[in-house]
């Protein structure tokens, strides 16, 4: 014969808590940890069919780690008992049964210990209380450090951050200690060394920024940062503290200045105080160029970085060179950075051969101005395309410019004068005319035969014995293929058909 309460029993009962323990054990346990025994004790009233330390942790939304730790804790007070390693269990033992037991210690010598060391290695100087001895406890027995080194790290944050530091703040360089494998107090002697070194270098940062308060673990964090991840000199950092050029400087704005030098000059050496110089050099000589192509405001993050690999590449010069070129048609950085990838290409070099380069463009463009204006304002543009012809008549066909205008002359009355340009020279190529005298001498010959075409009125135009379309390539290309693919298609046709099919 069985006897249990409903399960929902549990809901509408109380747990009874000992006032002894609110007195005696409340003040100096972690409110996790209460959380955790009070937990327990309701179980121990009200079992449950299948409870183990994940459904506690499920149930209270705490880490299993925590839930191990507070019955840790709580085995130091003499309030509970471990029974079993493997499922954990515990016994918890009643408050009043434990005092008037014979031999009755309260909490475990180990741990009456520490707590004693602790007292009097601070002789006074600062009171430690329960939770915050019990947090250092941890850190003995969870960590593996030993009491000298939790000793010492409490006696350096006392040093460094004042007797009122908060066992929070200590507690993350004790993980650091732990993770640094600093169990002994020799090893933790040199880790802590490095950290007030690091905190005094610090500290004359902070008073470099008119900042006087004590440094934070993000300030350190960041400290660290600079010197030990991107490898830059006290004298370094000091120096971008006077760079921050504002009434109201911050960190902030010394880790912005420092993260730009480190990119430009790359991570694994020695950042120094030339790099800050070369790095503001760069920004200045950005802003410059930005400021040629009409842009006032600060550089974008990619424009610098742009800019960085532009600057390997080509002096400032060249690249200033280059926006002035732009800042007449396309007034914006990408234009300039295109030019010059452009240049680079074609394998333009120095500023001499560049500004060559430059000459020799603008005289083409002076050129097909003068020829255009031979046609009472049309097609009046100078583009890419046009000067890409005037490429394929001088160095593709070897024309001079003297042939070339004789040509524009031939084109005056033409509704597409650069086409029809094209075809005259192609025409004048084919024939073998290479001098001015051989087409006056062909166009003598064109005007003494019979006239190939005439307008409605009866007039001959002489320009129109050239045909009249578009010679850009594309249509002779189109032509081409479309050729081929019907070649193509016949033969196909002739191989299913067993070559009877000549069509």
């Amino acid at each position: 014969m069985t006897f249990a309460f409903d399960e929902r029993y549990a809901m509408f009962d109380v747990t009874p808590v000992e006032n002894q323990f609110i007195l005696e054990y409340l003040a100096g346990a972690k409110g996790d940890y209460v959380k955790v025994y009070l937990y327990g004790l309701l179980c121990c009233y009200h079992p449950k069919k299948e409870m183990d330390i994940a459904a506690m942790s499920r149930e209270l939304n705490l880490a299993e780690d925590v839930i191990l730790a507070a019955f840790r804790y709580w085995e130091r007070q003499r309030l509970v008992r471990r029974i079993s390693d493997n499922p954990p269990s515990w016994q918890y033992i009643n408050i009043k049964q434990m005092n008037l037991s014979a031999g009755a210690e309260g909490p475990e010598p180990e741990y009456a210990r520490f707590s004693r060391d602790i007292e009097n290695a601070f002789e006074g100087e600062r009171d430690f209380h329960g939770s915050e001895i019990a947090a250092c406890y941890e850190w003995k027995e969870d960590m593996g450090l030993s009491t000298e080194t939790v000793i010492m790290l409490l006696k350096y944050m006392a040093r460094t951050r004042g007797k009122s530091f908060k066992i929070k703040d200590a507690e993350k360089l004790a993980i650091r200690l732990s993770e640094e494998e600093a169990y002994s107090a020799e090893d933790a002697e040199q880790v802590l060394g490095r950290d007030e070194a690091m905190t005094s270098g610090l500290r004359k940062v902070l008073r470099k920024l008119g900042m006087r308060f004590n440094p934070s673990d993000a300030n350190l964090a960041l400290y660290r940062k600079w010197t030990e991840e991107w490898h830059f000199t006290q004298a370094a950092i000091e120096d971008a503290c006077d760079r921050t050029g504002t009434s109201t400087p911050s960190l902030a704005l010394v880790d912005a200045i420092l993260d730009g030098a480190r990119q430009d000059a790359g991570d694994g050496r020695e950042l120094g105080k030339e790099d800050l110089d070369a790095a503001e050099t760069k920004r200045r000589n950005l802003k410059e160029v930005l400021k040629e192509v009409g842009q006032y405001g600060a550089a974008t993050p990619a424009q610098q970085k742009q800019y960085a690999r532009l600057a390997e590449i080509y002096p400032k010069e060249v690249i200033l060179l280059a926006a002035k070129e732009c800042a007449a048609k396309q007034k914006h950085f990408d234009s300039v950075v295109k030019l010059l990838d452009s240049w680079q290409e074609r394998g333009f070099t120095d500023e001499k051969q560049i500004r060559e380069h430059i000459a020799a463009f603008h005289g083409k463009e002076e050129f097909l101005k003068t020829l255009r204006q031979k046609w009472a304002g049309r097609d009046t543009d100078v583009g890419q395309k046009t000067l890409a012809m005037l490429d394929k008549w001088e160095s593709g066909m070897g024309f001079s410019r003297e042939m070339i205008t004789l040509a524009a002359d031939e084109a005056f009355e033409a509704k597409r004068p650069i086409a029809y340009m094209d075809k005259v020279l192609m025409d004048w190529a084919g024939k073998g005319i290479t001098t001015p005298e051989a087409a006056l001498e062909e166009k003598k010959k064109r005007a003494e035969a019979p006239p190939a075409a005439r307008k409605p009125g009866g007039k001959s135009v002489t320009a129109q014995q050239y045909p009249q379309r578009d010679y850009t390539g594309e249509q002779e290309a189109a032509m081409q293929s479309m050729i081929a693919a019907i070649k193509a298609e016949k033969e196909k046709v002739a191989n299913e058909n067993g070559g009877n099919d000549h069509a």
